[in-house]
């Protein structure tokens, strides 16, 4: 129930610039395929591989430039889809960590947690939307770099890049389940570091 929380209003959260939801679940999708593909869960596998094919075919339309899009029905459809994805490898691959299965969702998970918390303790309405989410931030600071320039789908890239880059380290340690469990948590500091970097930089320069 946690999952399909966090994850469908996650979802629904960072979509809005052209591929960022898209690139974020065919990562997510991809790892699962190749480790549903090593365990021979080949039924599961042609579920994963038509929502791959799908994934390419509205990014092809979506990035860079954006002649379709998501809407809340795409996002939360898209979230929906991932929850049972992580739901099903999880408990068709025993020995993996489950702690691996929360690295993968890290970013769509704590973005919900953080923006909650971070509004009740500016005396915000949670429910409430706001500009002040990580993918919002780093735009900014993109758009100065480039002289106001749209950057909408270089966000999209970057943020995707750094995502992988570091949940890349966790395939190593796959099936051991307090690295995962540590390295799940030291990625909830990193994006903690990254977002106070980034209001940082946005503030000195304003």
């Amino acid at each position: 129930l946690l999952c399909f929380l966090f994850i469908i209003n996650g979802a629904n959260l960072i979509d809005g610039f052209n591929g960022l939801l898209g690139l974020h679940i065919l990562i997510i999708n991809i790892i699962l395929f190749v480790i549903n593909l090593n365990s021979d869960n080949m039924s599961f596998l042609m579920l994963l591989v038509s929502q791959i094919a799908i994934l390419i075919i509205f990014l092809l339309f979506n990035f860079p430039k954006a002649k379709v899009f998501l809407g809340d029905n795409g996002s939360y459809l898209l979230g929906g889809l991932t929850s049972l994805n992580i739901i099903f490898s999880n408990n068709l691959n025993p020995g993996i960590s489950s702690f691996f299965f929360c690295i993968l969702l890290f970013y769509l998970f704590f973005e919900v947690f953080f923006s909650f918390f971070r509004k009740l303790y500016l005396n915000k309405s949670p429910l409430n939307p706001d500009n002040s989410h990580l993918h919002m931030l780093s735009y900014i600071l993109l758009k100065k770099k480039f002289f106001n320039r749209d950057c909408n789908y270089l966000n999209s890239l970057l943020i995707n890049l750094v995502y992988f880059i570091f949940i890349s380290p966790s395939f190593l340690f796959i099936k051991n389940g307090i690295l995962c469990r540590y390295w799940f948590f030291f990625l909830l500091i990193v994006y903690l570091i990254f977002y106070l970097k980034l209001k940082e930089k946005i503030n000195e320069s304003s």
